[in-house]
């Protein structure tokens, strides 16, 4: 079954009007993982899950520390098709060719489809991988409450969690490097003329929970003078952090999600709930952000007469991918790209967690129009057929070598 085909029957699984939602441990991504399972049995290749509901295929010796490739099956609402699960089937499409071609390998190899990249069931972004990589305890997992209000480990050991027919794998054994392939999810490559992309760092990340409680009233009786309008103390916040993210420069923040209670036409809004997603390779202006955002938050709070409480929620410093693993990569992707170059990711991968116990890298390929997180998210069938290529080549050397 080709790569294309393959990206074809995962982007059916959750398909919607305006894109694809698979959020982790929904019945789509547990479908997506049972897909991957199959091809990957098929091929011959051994198959394992660990207790964060992180997905293996491995060839090769299974007590030796492997060279991983991988990415994620899970999707943002209304996502695309290539993000995440490009670099998971052009993984089981790598390990298949170097298994076909019968090269002579000093290490095994493995596929790694981790759980919740996205985060956007449970509030953990690059779940399964930071609980491989121990920077988070598979024990805080059990903390975690859905958007949809079911906990995380009622969705590990439900009908739609852990798959049934594989076994389950003791730990977070070591692994000797990591690649991911992906794509851009920019424009940058696509603007060059380039077809491949080195990735140089990963930018940091934080985001934050955001509570503003007001005062609700009828919309008709309550005079404008002397509001504590909650959505109105929102707005200004929103604006806020676009203005601290144009100021400080070589970064981006967000508001990408708000609720407003009670929502309804007639009443003045008494609560507002929004999420903060600040980031940047530079990690001094993320902290500029964060004082900006604070800053900001005492002031509106002070001058609509509202409560106004900013909590973080989740932090991933900058991380930049290993020169040595980096120097391969480019020498094979200038080979099969002279146009190749390095850039940094703004968006955040498995990658980043990876990097913190083993060399990692990443091979990026253009985004059409730089579209991503959305149902129209394209590339061209032979940036990414060239994508797997260049992911083969780099895996053959770091196995094949001494």
């Amino acid at each position: 079954m080709s790569l294309h085909a393959r990206l074809a029957e995962l982007a059916s699984l959750g398909a919607r009007g305006a894109g694809i939602e698979r959020g982790l441990f929904s019945a789509p991504e547990h479908a997506a993982r049972t897909r991957i399972a199959a091809w990957a049995r098929e091929a011959g290749l051994a198959v394992e899950q660990d207790r964060a509901g992180n997905l293996f295929v491995r060839a090769g010796d299974p007590d030796q520390p492997p060279i991983q490739c991988g990415s994620h099956l899970d999707t943002v609402k209304e996502g695309g098709a290539y993000d995440g699960a490009y670099g998971v089937v052009g993984g089981l499409e790598a390990l298949e060719r170097i298994v076909r071609s019968g090269v002579a390998l000093r290490r095994p190899i493995e596929l790694v489809a981790w759980a919740g990249e996205e985060g956007s069931r449970f509030p953990l972004g690059t779940l399964g991988s930071s609980v491989y990589a121990g920077l988070t305890p598979l024990r805080a997992l059990d903390a975690l409450i859905g958007d949809d209000g079911v906990a995380f480990s009622d969705a590990l050991h439900g009908p739609t969690g852990l798959l049934a027919d594989v076994p389950l794998r003791d730990g977070f054994p070591a692994l000797a490097a990591y690649v991911e392939l992906h794509i851009e999810q920019g424009p940058v490559l696509e603007r060059a003329g380039a077809r491949l992309g080195i990735v140089s760092a990963i930018a940091g990340q934080r985001r934050f929970a955001v509570t503003i409680d007001g005062i609700a009233g009828h919309a008709g009786t309550l005079p404008m003078a002397g509001r504590a309008d909650a959505l109105c103390a929102a707005s200004d916040l929103v604006l806020a952090v676009e203005r601290a993210a144009r100021n400080v420069g070589e970064a981006v923040a967000t508001v990408g999600q708000l609720a407003v209670e009670p929502n309804q036409i007639n009443v003045v809004p008494g609560r507002v709930t929004l999420r903060v997603d600040a980031r940047s390779a530079d990690e001094a202006r993320i902290d500029a952000i964060e004082q900006r955002l604070r800053e900001a938050a005492r002031e509106i709070a002070a001058a609509r007469q509202v409560r106004l409480a900013v909590d973080l929620l989740e932090k991933r410093a900058a991380v930049s991918m290993n020169a040595r693993l980096r120097g391969i990569v480019r020498d094979v992707c200038v080979r099969l790209d002279p146009r190749a170059f390095e850039l940094p990711s703004g968006a955040g991968h498995d990658a980043m967690c990876i990097a913190q116990v083993a060399p990692a890298a990443m091979i990026f390929v253009p985004s059409i129009g730089g579209r991503s997180h959305v149902g129209d998210e394209r590339t061209a069938p032979e940036d990414l057929a060239l994508g797997v290529d260049a992911l083969v080549a780099t895996m053959v050397m770091l196995a094949a070598a001494e």
